[in-house]
């Protein structure tokens, strides 16, 4: 099966791309309209609750002129109903201030505790689309691992994902979709009369230990790991027993350097680590075969376990920076098959089988295009390498030229809700009139002078 473009040039990748490109545009764009979202309910909700707190500062301020001018007053007058009046006074307008205090701390903690949970509830969301993608899509890639275990009578399986721009992604692998792996596998049913020289003996007589053949073929295949140049197997003589052989394969310069350990034996130190050279075609042979067994299950994805960009997990973070990668990475392609296809409003490729059938296979553009309606210009203006906005003008605008919006950040990147502490309670002023020494009345504790 090979791929062409519409003008049935040769498609150098090996991947149907559109329908990649499809699932990229609907999680992608998803994926940004909720992270901006969530960016902006945070945001929204911190400058709410900074506005009530300069608000509350100036109520504070007004309190302690207010406060200063009543205590004045008394002190001209120079009756007790007036000293009473204007510690009445005091005691009304402390508790007042005191309460709309608590009132903004709670309601900021309020408003604030609902920003971040509605912005976790997006990003959870977020987060699906992000799986959702990564599971669908074939993207070029730059390498592929595999691990496998095996557990009692079962096998798990994770695959690690790279792609050539620097993103990385990890996925639990379903078992169940190959049924080859729903056992405990025997060496014999990948490759029959396997013996090799890896076995270990000691003489009872001499005391020496030296290496001999030994029959694989009933040995069962433990743990497994694979990339493009290193294979690691376990092999055990039962399913239920410890993995007693290790061979590891290096591949270095065109050639392939194998050593054997021998996990629990104190003898195996006596014997030669490498594989005997006369051994090593049967060896790769089987490597070949369980590689190839095992890579069966790496189009399988189960669950997503991480997303790196560039080494830095993003699966709980920001994922525009993601985003922006992507489009770099499918850009190229994407204009390259708009340049190819015969139609003006669609994307083709062919797909041709081995016998030579070709079928066509195409994507409308105004399809793709339509996906960005959600989103506003600076959400857009991230899938603008892509051309969409040049396809149909008519139904979505054109990005800025100007240099690009900045844009929102991340709600895991904003600032928290500010939630005032609530500072000592404003005692009510007490006014003392004396003919020697005429006081002012003393400010609330803890509010400032005007």
């Amino acid at each position: 099966m090979k791929y062409l473009y519409g003008d049935s040039a040769p498609f150098p990748l090996g991947i149907n791309f559109l329908a990649t490109l499809e699932a990229f545009m609907t999680s992608a764009t998803r994926a940004v309209e909720l992270e901006l979202r969530a960016g902006r309910l945070v945001s929204e909700a911190a400058d709410v609750s900074r506005a009530r707190v300069k608000e509350l500062e100036a109520l504070e301020s007004f309190h302690t002129i207010v406060m200063r001018a009543i205590g004045d007053t008394a002190v001209k007058v120079n009756q007790s109903v007036a000293r009473d009046y204007a510690n009445k006074v005091g005691e009304f307008a402390a508790r007042f201030v005191e309460e709309q205090k608590q009132a903004t701390s709670n309601q900021n903690e309020r408003e604030g505790a609902h920003a971040q949970t509605e912005s976790a509830r997006l990003r959870g969301e977020l987060s699906m689309q992000l799986e959702a993608f990564f599971r669908a899509a074939e993207l070029p890639q730059g390498g592929t691992e595999l691990s496998m275990q095996l557990n009692g009578s079962s096998y798990e399986a994770g695959g690690v994902y790279a792609t050539s721009h620097g993103i990385v992604s990890a996925f639990t692998l379903d078992v169940s979709r190959v049924p080859a792996w729903g056992h405990p596998r025997k060496v014999s049913e990948l490759a029959s009369n396997l013996d090799l020289r890896v076995g270990v003996k000691k003489s009872w007589i001499k005391g020496t230990v030296s290496t001999e053949n030994v029959r694989l073929d009933d040995w069962i295949i433990g743990d497994l790991e694979f990339d493009e140049l290193r294979t690691t197997i376990s092999l055990r003589r039962k399913a239920d027993q410890k993995d007693a052989l290790v061979f590891k394969f290096t591949s270095a310069g065109g050639q392939t350097i194998a050593t054997v350990d021998h996990p629990g034996d104190p003898n195996a130190d006596a014997v030669p680590g490498e594989m005997d050279p006369s051994d090593l075609p049967s060896a790769l042979a089987f490597v070949a075969a369980v590689r190839e067994a095992a890579g069966a299950l790496l189009p399988h994805k189960s669950r997503l376990v991480f997303v790196r960009l560039d080494g830095t997990e993003v699966t709980q973070g920001p994922v525009i920076p993601v985003v922006q990668r992507l489009v770099a990475m499918l850009a190229p392609t994407v204009l390259e098959i708009a340049q190819r296809s015969p139609s003006a409003y669609e994307l083709s490729l062919k797909r041709e089988s081995n016998d030579g059938r070709r079928e066509e296979l195409y994507l409308r553009k105004e399809e793709l295009a339509s996906k960005l309606q959600p989103l506003p210009a600076v959400g857009r203006h991230i899938f603008a390498p892509l051309g969409l906005e040049n396809w149909l003008p008519s139904v979505t605008a054109a990005p800025p030229t100007a240099a690009p919006p900045p844009v929102a950040p991340a709600a895991s990147a904003l600032p928290t809700v500010i939630i005032p502490k609530s500072p000592p309670p404003i005692v009510a002023p007490s006014v003392e009139i004396t003919q020697e020494s005429p006081p002012s009345v003393a400010p609330a504790s803890g509010v400032p002078k005007a």
